[in-house]
């Protein structure tokens, strides 16, 4: 038996779009949405709920593995039962959260983060948790360690494989194998025991041996799907760091999803205020002007302020799923994206429009430098010219004057609180006032 080809949502988008354009006829729309969400659980791959299960594990908050589980066997039933045991264990010995959650604790995270091709979403999540344990966690870690660290897991969307099968393979345990010598052991888990130890024991006992059957089942080779570090999937970790006159205080993009050949890319900036204002021109809505390949679609003001950061998931999924798009058009916003999302895609943008981030500055037809081996995220022209950085910068203090964001979109209940003290990507959008310290007082200081 061959391992069975998951149906994703992306791949479903895909085939509407086709539906759309007649290419496919619509009973194979339905066929796919009919057969989209084949179990229950999380999605099979390494998005959102799956990069929170290999964190968890990695802090050491959650039982040597049990991340990524299937929810069908009777394994998930017996991890639920240790764990109500264990948590009674903790109480008794009075070992607490913040004595696990550590500098290190978070750094091992991370790596783990990196190997496994983990979703974009970990880098507002990680360091929000590490807020709150006193710890100052910043992208700027999360791209040190990407640089360091391959990613060695084979699972999709950017890999072949569903998470259940990373899990056969061994899981969190035989990746932190692979990676001893750059993790933490000395780390306390949730066992009672070091890192070090968990692993020791669990290569002591059979329980890689009771987990590759399954794959035995489908003939597949464990090291095709977690990676030797001889021959990973990918050299550099997942995520990279951008920085430039767009984005001074950082932007994210899943670097290792990206083409090659987008890797170094200049495009005219389409600029849009909202999500839905991208997909009316993706889709030749209302009269809207296309969005043509080569260029680079700015979507603003859906930062954490201004809109709750919501996920900018329809825009990447249409240009991922249109053959003149997915390879030439990239987007920037200030929103965010997830594990699911393919291709150029830069979020996080930080500051955001709405706080007075030159994001908010950029015009129609600016050139947009998208720039991963030197990490750089700027504006490099005006008016499809390139320009020097001098003219530019006069350019955006003369924009800068003409400044003024739109009214706010809730004006009343938790929405608008939320609007008024949020944080931004890079601080994990914190529900903080930002007043409350000094502006280089380290996030973690006390107060």
């Amino acid at each position: 038996m061959n391992a069975p080809d998951y149906v994703t949502s992306d791949l479903t988008w895909a085939i509407g779009m086709s539906v759309e354009r007649g290419d496919i006829p619509r009973a194979e729309l339905e066929f796919r949405q009919d057969g989209a969400c084949p179990t229950c659980g999380a999605c099979q791959f390494m998005g959102s709920a799956s990069t929170g299960q290999v964190m968890a594990e990695a802090l050491g908050l959650a039982l040597p593995g049990s991340a990524l589980t299937p929810s069908f066997l009777a394994k998930h039933l017996r991890y639920a039962r240790a764990t109500g045991k264990q948590i009674l264990q903790l109480i008794n010995e009075d070992l607490r959260p913040r004595e696990i959650l550590t500098r290190e604790a978070f750094e091992n995270a991370i790596i783990l983060h990196a190997a496994t091709g983990g979703s974009t979403n970990a880098l507002i999540h990680l360091p929000a948790i590490a807020y709150e344990a006193g710890i100052d966690i910043t992208i700027d870690d999360f791209d040190r360690i990407h640089r360091t660290v391959p990613v060695l897991a084979n699972v999709k969307t950017t890999g072949r494989y569903p998470v259940e099968y990373f899990w056969y393979a061994g899981g969190v345990p035989r990746l932190m194998l692979e990676l001893r010598d750059l993790l933490h052991l000395d780390c306390m888990t949730i066992t009672g025991q070091t890192l070090g130890r968990n692993l020791a024991e669990v290569e002591q006992t059979r329980f890689f041996d009771e987990r590759i059957g399954y794959l035995h089942n489908y003939r597949i080779n464990r090291d095709e799907i977690i990676r030797p570090r001889s021959n990973p999937f990918s050299r550099d970790g997942g995520i990279a760091i951008l920085r430039g006159n767009i984005a001074p205080g950082g932007a994210i993009i899943k670097a290792f999803s990206v083409p090659e050949e987008m890797h170094v890319h200049v495009g005219a900036a389409r600029v849009f205020d909202t999500e839905d204002a991208v997909l009316d021109s993706l889709l030749g809505r209302h009269g809207a002007r296309k969005v043509a390949p080569g260029e680079v679609v700015v979507i603003r003001y859906e930062g954490p302020a201004a809109n709750g950061m919501p996920e900018m998931y329809f825009a990447s999924a249409i240009i991922a799923a249109d053959p003149a798009l997915n390879h030439t058009t990239a987007i920037v916003t200030d929103g965010r994206f997830s594990g699911a999302t393919k291709g150029p895609c830069v979020g996080h943008v930080t500051p955001e429009a709405l706080l007075g981030g030159p994001i908010g500055l950029v015009n129609e037809d600016d050139l947009i430098e998208i720039n991963l081996p030197e990490r750089r995220l700027a504006v490099v022209g005006i008016g499809r010219r390139q320009a020097t950085a001098g003219e530019i910068d006069r350019v955006f203090a003369e924009r800068r004057a003409q400044f003024a964001p739109p009214p706010a979109r809730h004006t009343r209940g938790i929405l608008s609180l939320y609007e008024r003290v949020a944080c931004g990507a890079s601080e994990g959008a914190l529900l903080t006032p930002r007043n409350d310290r000094a502006p280089h007082e380290p996030r973690g200081a006390a107060r």
